[in-house]
């Protein structure tokens, strides 16, 4: 054996990204934190939340952590137990799967996404939408529609009341 085969390679791993992958792993496994605290602790993990105060995060929801920095919350949000939201993804038409992308998953203000739902493409989820449970996103969805489904699927349109400026 050769002094090459000998070296170990070594990552490097730098301490902000220690100190991200600790903070994820309280926030999404820890069952005693409330909602706007998880989701205070995913924002200072690099995860962009408009505002956590008014954001609920639910318990074991999971943002990529390669590039948390790709991902957005707008305010009011409803974040349901289990979501999984990935920033990273591999490009298919390659032979050999190592050409991984990264995108930007942009959610919007008062969306709900149901719990056990997958976000597996870079997408935009616009404000208002409600997303059933054990939904695969897969493209964008617009403002004020309610989708659900492996993949997800339009089921219909929300609408405003003109009157008391509610959504129905």
């Amino acid at each position: 054996m050769n002094e090459n085969d000998k070296q170990i390679v070594k990552r490097k791993y730098p301490l902000k990204r220690i100190y991200s992958k600790i903070v994820f792993y309280i926030a999404r496994k820890c069952p005693f934190l409330r909602g706007e605290f998880r989701a205070s602790l995913f924002k200072s993990a690099g995860v962009k939340i408009e505002k956590p105060s008014v954001t609920f995060i639910g318990f074991d929801v999971a943002f990529d952590d390669i590039c948390p920095e790709n991902i957005s919350v707008g305010q009011k949000t409803m974040i349901t137990e289990g979501v999984k939201i990935l920033s990273h993804f591999i490009d298919v038409n390659h032979d050999d799967l190592e050409h991984m992308y990264f995108g930007k998953v942009e959610i919007g203000s008062n969306v709900f996404i149901g719990m056990n739902t997958v976000i597996v493409r870079p997408v935009t989820i616009g404000n208002g939408a409600i997303i059933g449970a054990n939904s695969v996103i897969t493209k964008d969805i617009p403002p004020y529609t309610i989708w659900g489904g492996n993949p997800a699927k339009f089921i219909k349109n929300r609408e405003i009341n003109q009157d008391s400026n509610k959504i129905e």
